[in-house]
């Protein structure tokens, strides 16, 4: 669902092409989706399958291989909708991190210790960049920006943070 939802979203804002799907999803969400290239393809195929999707023309650049610029259909628009409107109604608010701390118990004390001193600092890390983030997101237009998703991430590190701290 993830990778539907990030194709057509990235589609919404307009026309792209295979490669250029991938490099706006490292561009905005590569600390926080990890998805495969040959799964966007894949994805896409399936969306032009589902009818969502339509290629409207191919660019070729040089000696590479011709490519295939897609466009998102009313059927698309309408199936993204829904897609969302089940994600925010029915998706359990889990962290990938949920997992390890299933586990964490069965760590040594020293183990334990290091998971979060190395936790505190990857944590820091994450939060000088969507810091910087937060300031080039503000100066974007409002249609550009991904000033929410920085925020939200910003607001999710430091609680986290205060939870490291915590078990200090």
């Amino acid at each position: 669902m993830k990778i539907e939802i990030t194709i057509l979203g990235l589609l919404m804002e307009g026309n792209l092409y295979g490669y250029e799907i991938k490099k706006k999803i490292v561009e905005r969400l590569k600390d926080y989706v990890d998805i495969k290239f040959g799964s966007i393809y894949y994805a896409i195929k399936k969306a032009v399958e589902n009818d969502w999707v339509q290629r409207v023309g191919t660019e070729k650049d040089g000696g590479n291989p011709e490519r295939y610029i897609y466009e998102i259909k009313p059927a698309g628009r309408k199936h993204y909708k829904k897609m969302l409107k089940q994600y925010f109604e029915h998706n359990l608010i889990h962290f990938d991190i949920d997992i390890v701390l299933m586990f964490f118990n069965t760590l040594t004390k020293e183990q334990k210790e290091q998971f979060v001193e190395d936790r505190i600092e990857s944590v820091k890390e994450k939060l000088v960049e969507i810091k910087e983030k937060i300031s080039e997101s503000a100066k974007l237009p409002a249609e550009s920006s991904q000033l929410h998703l920085y925020t939200y991430l910003d607001n999710h590190l430091k609680s986290e943070m205060t939870w490291l701290k915590s078990l200090k």
